[in-house]
C-alpha cells in the first residue's frame, strides 16, 4: 500500500487533469497486445523450431508417451527404444532424447493459446476472475464425463460379438456390438443434453459456461463416437486411476497453464492492477471536482455571461468517466487479493468513494444547469458579493479534505495520526461550511422567500453546498467503516464465497425471464449442431462425431437475447478470418525448409504480428472487440503447427477448408433460430423499452406531487438504469445495420436518440427534485452481492442502493409549503398533462410503420399544435406570488442553519426551478414530435390536392386544408 500512497502524491501534483486518462490507457493496451504476443511465441517456439521440438516433445521415434533419456539398441530404421536406467554403458551415438512432456501434448498445444485469448482481459483482477471461471468450468465438464466412464468404462467403444455373448445368443458372428453391453446411447446422449441445459439454466458466469458447454461437447463427442481412439493414456499419476496422458488430463492442465500466461500477460512489463487504477482514477475524479468547481466559482462570481460556461460544464461532466473507471475496478481488485487484509479495507473504502463520486457527480448537475443559464442581471452581482469569499475559502477546504480522504482510501489502514488529521480537516470545512450558510442567510433576507430573479444563483450555491456536505459526510464515515471492514475481513471472504456458489443455482435469478431467455437462445443452437454431428454421415460436408460445430458456438455464446444480424455477423467475420488468415501467414513459411533457421525466424515474426494486430484490436476497440478475439483465440489451432517428421508441414488444406465451411454453417445455424424465437425486432423491443421509461418517469412525478418522496427516489433510479437500456438499443437499431429494407417505414432512429437527449436533460433535472424536495441523508455502501446478482442487476433494472431514512415529517415539510397554494395543482396539472401528451405522441411516431396518417393521435397533434406555452410550467409565477406572501412573515426570524442544503429557502427554490427546467425538457419533446409529424400534414394536405397555385388563391381552397396549412406554418415556424 506504500507503492499505491507514492502513486497518489505524485498524481496530487499533477497541475494537468487527466479526464479520460487515455494516453495511459493506449499504452497499456500497447503493452498487454506486445505481453501477449511474445509471450505466445515463446510458447509456441516448441512447435516452430525443430530443435526446441525434439528437446521438449522428444525424437519422433520415441513412444507418443515416452519422456527422458533412451538408448536405441536397434538401427535408425527399426529403432528399439529402451529406457536407460543406469548411465555407466551409455553410448552417445545410440542416445535418443524423448522430450520433457510427452508428445501426446504436443496436438493439444494450441488449446494452451486459446484458453489464454479467451481468458485475458484489460486488467489483471478481471484476467484472473475469467480464468478462474473458465478453469472451473472445464473441470466440471471433466467431472462429468469421469463419472460417465466410470458407470460404462468402454463408453460406445465397439467390437465384433464376442465368443461369449455369441454363445448367450446376445449377437450373431460378424456383429458390431458395444464392449459394454450395458451402454444404452440414448442415455447418454439424453445426458449430454440435460447437462447443457442444466448449466445454461443455471446462474453461472459466461465464461465459465463457455468452456465448461464447450469442452463437454468435445468429450460427449468422443464418449459416444465408436469410433474414437482411446484417449484414456497410459501414464498413471498415481490416484484414481487418472492419467497423465489422458484427453481430459491434457486439457484441463494445457487450460491452466493458458490461464497462467494470461495472468503473467497483465504482469509483465507493465502491472494491470486495479488496485493502481482505483488510486488513479479517484485522484482524476478528485482533481477534476475540484479543478470545475474552481473555474465555476470563479465564472459565477463573475460580472458577464461568456462561452467559458460551456467549457466549464464539460469539465462537470468529464468526471463522470473517472468515476466510471473507479467503479469498473472494484469488482477486478476484488480477484488480485481476495479482499484479505488491509486490501479488502482500501477496496471497500473505495466503494464509499464510488457512491459518493456519483452522487456528487449528480450534485454537479445542478449546479451546472445554473451556471450555464445565468444571464448575470437583475441582483446577481449584490448576491454574489455578499458570498464570494466565504465560497472561496470554503472550496480550498473541501478539496484538501477529499484529497486527503483519497489517501486514506489508497492506504487501507488509517492509523491515529491520519484520523487526527481527518478530524481537523473535517472541523476546519465544517466551520467555513456554516460561514457560507451565515452569508447566505443575510444575502437573501432583503429577497423575496422564493425568487425568481435569484433562482439560478440559489441553485448554484445549494449545488455546491450540497457537494461540500457529501464530502464531509464521506470523511467521517471512512474511519467507521474501516474499523468494521478490519474485524470482518475473514468472515466476509467466506460470505462472498458461500453466497456465489448459493447463487449457481438460486430460484429467482435462475427463473428471471433474462436468464432464461440466454439458456434457450444459446441451448439450441450448441445442441443442434450437437446432433447434427452425431448422426452425420461419412459422405456429408459434417464429420461424423465432430465437435467442431457445438463447442465453437459454445466458445461464442451471448449474454444478449435478440443479438443484431451485425453481432452475429462479427462471429463470422472473426471464425471465417480466423481460420482464413493463419493459411496466408503459413504460405509463406511453407516455403522454406523444416529445418531452416529462417523459417523458425519467419514463422515466429508473422505469428508475433498477426496476435499483436489483432490482440490490440481486441484490447482497445469498442466495435470489433470480438472480431480481434476470435482472430487470435481461433487463428491459435491454425497457426500453432508444427513440421511433420519428414520434413513437410502437416497441414491439410482440404480439411481446413472443411472448418471453415463447418465453424459457417454453425453461425447461421445460430443466426437461424436466433431469428425464429425473435419475437419482436430490435426497433419493437427499443419501443417497448422506451415506452417503460415513459411509465417510469411519469410515475415518478406523480410521487413527488402526492408528496411521496421516497418512492420518487426509487423511480428515478429504476429511470436511470432503463435509460442504459435504451442507449443500447439506440445504437442496435441505427439504419446502417439493417441489411435489407422491407416494407415496414424506416424506423426513426434520429427521433429516437433525438427523444432520449431531452430525456436525459428531465432525468438530469428529477434527480435535482430528488435531492432538493429530500431531507439530506449520507450515502452508506449496500451489502456487496455476488457478481451473478450484479450482473442480474443490470439486465432487470435493479439497483441496490441503500440511503438513510429520513423522516415523514421533514417530506411533509417541504410538500406541505407547496401544497397549501392552489397554484401548486395547476403545477401539476399542466406538468402531467405534457408528459402524457408527449409521451403517447412519441411512442405512436415510433411505432409508426407505414406511410399514413395517425389517425388515433390525431386531436392530440392538433392539441400540441396550439399550445402557446409548450415550454414553459402553468402556475408557476403564481406560485411565487402565493408563496412569497404566505412565507413573509418568516423571513425575517428564519436563523441560518449548519449548511445551505438544510435551508427552507434554497430548497424550495431548487425545487421550483428543477420543474420550470422539466417541463421545457419534456416540452422540447413535444417540439420534436410536430416536427417529425410532417409527413401527416403534408398527406392531409396532399389529399386535397393542395400546390402553390392555391396559395395565391385562398378563396378556392377548402377550410380544412387551409387548417392544415396553418397548422404545417405553426411546425414550420417551431
Amino acid at each position: 500500500m506504500n507503492e499505491n500512497v507514492a502513486l497518489l502524491n505524485s498524481r496530487l501534483k499533477e497541475k494537468t487533469v487527466k479526464y479520460q486518462n487515455s494516453n495511459k490507457i493506449v499504452f497499456g493496451h500497447i503493452m498487454l497486445a506486445l505481453s501477449t504476443a511474445t509471450i505466445m511465441v515463446l510458447f509456441g517456439l516448441p512447435l516452430f523450431s525443430s530443435h526446441i521440438r525434439h528437446a521438449v516433445f522428444g525424437h519422433d521415434a520415441c513412444a507418443a508417451t515416452a519422456i527422458g533419456l533412451y538408448m536405441n539398441n536397434g538401427t535408425e530404421e527399426e529403432p528399439n527404444l529402451i529406457k536407460i536406467e543406469s548411465f555407466s554403458d551409455v553410448e552417445a551415438s545410440k542416445l535418443y532424447n524423448c522430450g520433457l512432456i510427452p508428445r501426446t501434448y504436443k496436438a493439444y498445444w494450441p488449446n494452451v493459446c486459446q484458453f489464454c485469448f479467451f481468458s485475458l482481459l484489460t486488467n489483471t483482477g478481471k484476467t484472473v476472475q475469467a480464468t478462474l471461471q473458465g478453469l472451473i468450468g472445464t473441470f466440471i465438464a471433466t467431472l462429468n464425463v469421469w463419472v460417465l466412464y466410470e458407470i460404462w468404462p468402454h463408453a460406445s467403444q465397439m467390437e465384433e460379438c464376442p465368443s461369449a455373448r455369441l454363445a448367450a445368443g446376445d449377437c450373431v458372428a460378424g456383429e458390431m456390438v458395444y464392449k459394454d453391453p450395458n451402454f444404452i446411447p440414448a442415455a447418454a446422449f439424453a445426458e449430454a443434453i440435460l447437462f447443457s441445459m442444466l448449466w445454461l439454466v443455471s446462474s453461472a458466469p459466461k465464461n465459465m459456461i463457455m468452456f465448461m458447454l464447450s469442452y463437454h461437447v468435445v468429450f460427449m463427442s468422443n464418449f459416444l463416437n465408436p469410433y474414437a481412439p482411446d484417449l484414456s493414456g497410459e501414464l498413471p499419476m498415481g490416484f484414481l486411476d487418472l492419467k497423465w496422458d489422458s484427453n481430459t488430463t491434457i486439457v484441463n492442465l494445457t487450460s491452466l497453464l493458458g490461464g497462467i500466461l494470461a495472468i503473467l500477460a497483465t504482469l509483465v512489463p507493465n502491472p494491470l492492477l486495479n488496485a493502481r487504477s482505483l488510486v488513479d482514477n479517484s485522484t482524476i475524479a478528485v482533481q477534476g471536482l475540484h479543478s470545475a468547481w474552481s473555474d465555476a466559482l470563479d465564472y459565477f462570481t463573475g460580472t458577464e455571461k461568456v462561452a467559458k460556461r460551456y467549457q466549464i460544464a464539460s469539465k462537470m461532466d468529464a468526471i463522470k468517466g473517472a468515476l466510471d473507471r473507479t467503479e469498473e475496478s472494484i469488482n477486478g481488485a476484488w480477484f488480485e487479493h481476495f479482499d484479505l487484509g488491509h486490501f479488502g479495507v482500501a477496496r471497500e473504502l473505495f466503494r464509499l468513494f464510488c457512491q459518493v463520486g456519483h452522487k456528487n457527480q449528480k450534485l454537479v448537475q445542478i449546479s451546472k444547469a445554473a451556471l450555464v443559464r445565468e444571464q448575470f442581471d437583475g441582483r446577481h452581482n449584490k448576491f454574489v458579493d455578499g458570498i464570494k469569499q466565504e465560497l472561496t475559502m470554503l472550496n480550498a477546504s473541501v478539496a484538501k479534505l477529499f484529497g486527503y480522504c483519497v489517501k486514506c482510501c489508497a492506504d487501507g489502514a488509517i492509523d491515529q495520526q491520519e484520523r487526527e488529521q481527518l478530524k481537523d480537516l473535517v472541523a476546519e470545512t465544517k466551520g467555513r461550511e456554516k460561514d457560507l450558510a451565515k452569508a447566505y442567510r443575510n444575502t437573501m433576507k432583503a429577497e423575496h422567500f422564493v425568487s425568481e430573479d435569484l433562482a439560478n444563483e440559489n441553485c448554484f450555491i445549494y449545488g455546491f453546498a450540497a457537494y461540500v456536505r457529501s464530502i464531509v459526510d464521506f470523511a467521517e464515515g471512512l474511519p467507521v467503516l474501516a474499523d468494521e471492514k478490519k474485524k470482518n475481513t475473514v468472515v466476509s471472504f467466506f460470505k462472498s464465497m458461500c453466497s456465489t456458489i448459493g447463487d449457481l443455482f438460486s430460484l429467482d435469478v435462475m427463473t428471471s425471464s433474462e436468464n432464461l431467455k440466454f439458456a434457450v437462445v444459446n441451448f439450441l443452437p450448441v445442441m443442434s449442431t450437437f446432433a447434427i454431428a452425431y448422426f452425420a454421415q461419412d459422405s456429408s460436408l459434417f464429420v461424423p462425431h465432430a465437435a467442431l460445430m457445438p463447442s465453437t458456438l459454445a466458445l461464442i455464446i451471448t449474454s444478449s437475447y435478440g443479438s443484431t444480424f451485425k453481432g452475429n455477423i462479427d462471429r463470422l467475420i472473426g471464425l471465417v478470418l480466423g481460420n482464413v488468415l493463419p493459411l496466408l501467414v503459413l504460405a509463406i513459411v511453407f516455403i522454406f525448409d523444416c529445418s531452416s533457421m529462417t523459417r523458425t525466424i519467419l514463422q515466429s515474426g508473422l505469428v508475433w504480428l498477426y496476435f499483436f494486430t489483432f490482440s490490440y484490436v481486441y484490447y482497445s476497440s469498442k466495435t470489433w472487440s470480438f472480431v480481434g478475439c476470435a482472430l487470435c483465440g481461433f487463428g491459435a489451432y491454425p497457426l500453432m503447427v508444427s513440421c511433420s517428421s519428414g520434413g513437410e508441414f502437416h497441414y491439410n488444406m482440404r480439411s481446413n477448408y472443411q472448418v471453415i465451411a463447418q465453424t459457417t454453417v454453425a453461425v447461421l445455424i445460430r443466426m437461424l433460430i436466433e431469428t425464429i424465437l425473435l419475437d419482436k425486432a430490435p426497433r419493437d423491443l427499443a419501443v417497448d423499452q422506451l415506452q417503460e421509461l415513459l411509465d417510469t418517469i411519469k410515475d415518478a412525478y406523480e410521487d413527488f406531487f402526492d408528496g411521496d418522496y421516497e418512492e420518487m427516489k426509487k423511480q428515478h433510479e429504476q429511470a436511470g438504469s432503463i435509460m442504459a437500456s435504451c442507449d443500447n438499443y439506440h445504437s442496435e437499431t441505427a439504419p446502417a445495420l439493417e441489411v435489407a429494407p422491407g416494407l415496414r417505414l424506416s424506423f426513426k432512429h434520429k427521433f429516437y436518440g433525438d427523444v432520449l437527449a431531452q430525456l436525459k436533460l428531465a432525468l438530469a433535472e428529477m434527480g435535482v427534485l430528488v435531492t432538493g424536495a429530500s431531507t439530506w441523508a449520507s450515502e452508506k455502501i449496500p451489502e456487496e452481492t455476488s457478481t451473478i446478482r450484479q450482473d442480474l442487476a443490470k439486465h432487470e433494472g435493479e439497483k441496490h442502493l441503500i440511503h438513510d431514512k429520513a423522516t415523514n415529517l421533514a417530506y411533509e415539510e417541504v410538500h406541505s409549503i407547496m401544497n397549501r397554494h392552489s397554484s401548486f395543482l395547476k403545477m401539476k396539472d399542466d406538468l402531467l398533462q405534457t408528459c402524457n401528451t408527449t409521451f403517447e405522441l412519441v411512442i405512436a411516431l415510433l411505432k409508426q410503420d407505414k406511410e399514413e396518417a395517425l389517425e388515433e393521435v390525431k386531436e392530440s397533434f392538433a392539441k400540441l399544435s396550439k399550445l402557446g406555452g409548450l415550454l414553459e410550467l402553468d402556475g408557476v409565477h403564481d406560485f411565487y406570488t402565493e408563496v412569497n406572501e404566505a412565507m413573509a412573515s418568516q423571513q425575517e426570524d428564519t436563523q441560518p442553519k449548519d449548511s445551505v442544503i438544510l435551508d427552507m429557502q434554497a430548497r424550495l427554490t431548487v425545487v421550483v426551478n428543477s420543474l420550470k427546467n422539466a417541463t421545457a425538457a419534456l416540452g422540447e419533446i413535444g417540439v420534436l414530435c410536430l416536427r417529425e409529424n410532417i409527413t401527416e400534414v403534408l398527406c392531409m394536405t396532399c389529399t386535397l390536392d393542395l400546390n402553390m397555385h392555391a396559395l395565391y388563391h385562398p378563396e378556392a381552397m377548402p377550410w380544412g386544408a387551409w387548417d392544415n396549412l396553418s397548422h404545417l406554418g405553426a411546425i414550420l415556424e417551431l
